[in-house]
């Protein structure tokens, strides 16, 4: 029988990676939203517009993107249960599209191109209507090249039960260009302070919308004074555990969930470094506010579960090997990799034959990370996996969504993305 990973705290430990560290302008400038603005039939309106920003170090104004004339874009957010409908109105001069990123939806939403829907041209729209299954944190994003001009925003899908915290702050980490050296913002900006309300615990959703690892560290305070519970992991609730140091690292498409309490002064700024990143000054800080507890709190309970398999039939899974190469395709082929019956297990070994670490997506499923000795797995669900130079990765899903689906791949580090190819569960 196929058993899953225990529940022992060092294998906790793993994140987004096995062995691996689990981001697209800087736009430190940024405009107030506009209201929003909804149509007659109670449709969020996205209008893709062109804007100006300067980077931190001065100069000369840059033309770029964003979603309602910002960058990120507004973020959206709904409770488990509630119904998204975005129009997007592409205001550019070339086609675009809006995938939402761990989101898993219909396929005809997913904003594939031209996989699922065909690209929405310049002065058109297109409705985008689903109901998230999952609680959790997810971004938007359009294609990879617009991605990195500055199309991309936070989608957040509130638990219908409380949560036990005292503040609920979502962060995006951009940075700049593959090839350049990291310039990182959060939120569009640097400088930003997060109130973290005492005794009570402060949630941070952090999301890398760029193409590059990064490495996020709360704070040079020791564990008693300061800790970091990871409690979600892609959007999926994880066992919590203590982050290692206060610090995670988030590939590409990433994102975490963490429970912040402290023991720390009233007023105590404590700083969020982001690595790597040209300035040495922290990016942001979390400011502490109200009466801290003498003691630790109770460890955190696990957040409510989203309607995922507790246990998978690796036993009758389908299994296909997906090779990463040097150069990906940038438009779907003309077969699927595989087709699967809807219900049946998949286990995918993702094999990277390039000489550069690499970071996989996959559309409309979550996945279970295996071990690489056997098939026991991860106490934590992917949808974005970074994959080492010469090396493989398996993970397993339940192919319970219809659809024709991509699995892209993204060079860490590097100009462009691709298609490793695509699925279909029938």
């Amino acid at each position: 029988m196929n058993k899953p990973a225990t529940a022992a705290r060092s294998r906790r430990q793993v994140l987004i990676g096995a062995g691996a560290a689990f981001a697209g302008m800087c736009l430190p400038t940024r405009a107030e939203a506009p209201a929003p603005e909804i149509a007659p039939d109670r449709f969020r309106i996205l209008r893709i517009r062109q804007l100006s920003v300067v980077t931190p170090g001065g100069g000369e104004p840059t033309a770029t993107w964003g979603y309602d004339g910002i960058s990120p874009g507004p973020t959206l957010r709904l409770r488990r249960g509630e119904e998204l409908r975005v129009r997007l109105v592409d205001g550019m001069e070339e086609p675009t599209t809006v995938h939402w990123h761990g989101v898993r939806l219909p396929n005809a939403m997913d904003g594939a191109p031209p996989l699922t829907q065909e690209p929405v041209k310049a002065g058109a729209s297109f409705d985008y209507r689903f109901m998230p299954p999952d609680a959790g944190t997810f971004w938007y994003h359009a294609t990879p090249a617009q991605t990195a001009r500055g199309l991309a925003g936070l989608l957040i899908v509130e638990e219908t039960e409380p949560v036990e915290i005292a503040r609920d702050h979502a962060l995006i980490f951009q940075n700049a260009a593959a090839n350049s050296e990291s310039l990182v913002s959060v939120n569009g900006t640097s400088g930003l302070e997060f109130p973290a309300p005492a005794p009570g615990r402060t949630r941070l959703r952090l999301v890398n919308a760029g193409a590059h690892l990064i490495r996020i560290q709360l704070g040079e305070a020791s564990p008693e004074a300061l800790r970091a519970w990871v409690m979600a992991i892609d959007g999926q609730p994880a066992e919590p555990f203590l982050a290692r140091g206060n610090r995670i690292s988030l590939a590409p498409g990433n994102r975490a969930e963490m429970f912040v309490e402290t023991t720390l002064a009233p007023g105590t700024r404590v700083p969020i470094i982001v690595e790597p990143r040209r300035e040495s000054a922290p990016l942001a800080h979390l400011v502490i506010e109200g009466l801290p507890r003498s003691t630790p709190l109770a460890d955190p309970k696990p957040l409510s579960a989203n309607p995922l398999p507790q246990r998978l039939d690796l036993a009758r899974a389908q299994r296909v090997t997906v090779p990463l190469e040097s150069v990906a395709a940038a438009v779907p082929a003309a077969r699927p990799l595989f087709s699967v019956r809807r219900g049946r297990v998949v286990v995918l070994a993702l094999t990277n034959r390039s000489d550069f670490a690499q970071v996989v997506h996959l559309h409309g499923h979550s996945a279970r990370l295996l071990d690489r000795l056997d098939d026991g797995w991860k106490p934590f669900w992917v949808d974005t996996l970074p994959i080492e130079p010469r090396a493989t990765e398996r993970i397993a899903f339940l192919a319970d969504n219809p659809g024709k689906w991509a699995i892209d791949t993204q060079a860490i580090g590097r100009d462009g993305a691709g298609l490793a190819g695509w699925f279909e569960v029938t």
